[in-house]
């Protein structure tokens, strides 16, 4: 599909859409909502995973990662445009979610806060964090949705560069409080929105290297965003002195984790140890060694999955003394051994 084909059909109502119109306009009226429901064909509803907040069990308590992705295919990334009319259900999830406004408004709801987005607006929002987001006319909104468990191995080199985005997303994979959103401003900016166009149309024809198109693209996204619109993001909590403490410690960390140790951390920020292991406990929710065993396994799967290095040398690469202890650490993390992971080539 070309992209004039694709800015075109981009507008015309999908058959989710054609259900949620429909059931949108019953709500006005309680007696219109009423005929609408007891008409439903509720195996339709449950086979296209229809959401209807008077139907509680059509709402998932979450988001998972299986709702949208494959789980025994490699792919971490997917674009979608939001369906119009669909209702505004207080939600969370266990992906990072990237909203993008292509063209017109639409109103988010985070953590109780009233977000009004308009045309080239891009919000972030974090796993966990409850929001919703209504579109209720013909604009036009997509969805990039981002697996957690995988972010850091798509995007390593990014995220190991200082920066306010990379900030926010370290901020969220490595500590328990994390910031709620982060905003960017790009009105009409056209490179931004071929970009998200183009992750869309590799979403829809899923040809070879698909994801890998879309990851490519959205580092080229977010370098856009960190050169032309630092200056102008919304932010909720980064600039309090814990945020700019706990990036501080976790960027750190990110940079040594090979080899670094609690002493040299401490000294590196003229702490004492013990004064060290209770700032990554109250600002992160993490001890110092679980936050490390995390950085060491994420480190470990990229090294499984792009190089051929042996097991061996992997676990000496990442810090690990003995062959076997990496090994059980994986195994007990990932409920499969390198190897595994390897033969498997599956993104967990």
């Amino acid at each position: 599909m070309d992209y004039e084909t694709l800015k075109s059909e981009i507008y015309k109502l999908n058959e989710e859409e054609v259900f949620y119109r429909k059931y949108y306009y019953a709500r006005q009226q309680e007696y219109s909502l009423n005929k609408f429901l007891a008409e439903l064909d509720m195996q339709k509803v449950y086979e296209k995973h229809f959401l209807i907040p008077e139907i509680p069990d059509t709402i998932p308590p979450s988001f998972e990662d299986s709702f949208y992705f494959d789980v025994n295919k490699r792919a971490s990334l997917i674009t979608l445009r939001h369906n119009r009319y669909s209702p505004a259900i207080i939600h969370d999830h266990t992906f990072f979610e990237l909203i993008y406004v292509y063209e017109g408004v639409c109103e988010q709801v985070i953590s109780s806060n009233k977000k009004n987005l308009s045309m080239g607006d891009i919000c972030i929002i974090p796993p966990k964090i409850k929001h919703s987001i209504g579109v209720f006319d013909n604009s036009i909104v997509f969805n990039c949705l981002i697996r957690k468990s995988t972010l850091h191995n798509i995007f390593f080199n990014f995220l190991n560069n200082p920066n306010i985005l990379s900030a926010f997303f370290i901020n969220n994979i490595y500590s328990e409080n994390g910031n709620d959103y982060i905003i960017f401003h790009t009105g009409s900016d056209y490179e931004i929105q071929r970009g998200v166009l183009y992750m869309y149309k590799e979403s829809l024809e899923q040809s070879l290297y698909w994801d890998q198109m879309i990851s490519y693209t959205l580092m080229l996204i977010f370098g856009l965003l960190i050169r032309n619109y630092e200056k102008s993001i919304e932010l909720p909590t980064f600039m309090q002195k814990a945020d700019v403490q706990r990036f501080a410690l976790l960027q750190y960390v990110q940079d040594n984790f090979s080899s670094v140790t609690l002493n040299q951390v401490a000294e590196k920020f003229h702490y004492t140890p013990e004064y060290t292991s209770r700032l990554f406990k109250s600002t992160t929710g993490r001890s110092f060694t679980q936050i490390m065993q995390q950085v060491r396994l994420e480190r470990a799967q990229v090294l499984l999955q792009d190089t051929n290095l042996s097991v061996a040398n992997i676990a000496n690469q990442i810090g690990y003394e003995t062959t076997e202890h990496f090994i059980r650490i994986f195994k007990k993390q990932m409920h499969m051994t390198p190897t595994e992971y390897r033969r498997k080539g599956i993104v967990i």
